[in-house]
């Protein structure tokens, strides 16, 4: 016997990125740098964004000045 289909939300997006970590958050911000209109999502496993970051890697805030000049 087959169940009821469960209606269920959906949205939109023209970009999914996985993952909330450096790579996905800088991504993202490009992505909206070059076309604010650009539908983006960024999916985070963690309970917020960095949660899972395990690399225990050192930022040069050289590439962050670059993509977000007034970050500081």
């Amino acid at each position: 016997m087959s169940e009821p289909a469960i209606d269920r939300e959906s949205m939109d997006y023209d970009v999914v990125i996985v993952g909330g970590g450096p790579s996905g958050l800088s991504a993202a911000i490009r992505l909206k740098q070059i076309d604010p209109d650009l539908g983006v999502v960024v999916l985070e496993k963690g309970s917020e964004i960095g949660a899972h970051i395990l690399s225990g890697a050192v930022l040069d805030p050289v590439g962050l000045d670059r993509l977000i000049p007034d970050w500081r």
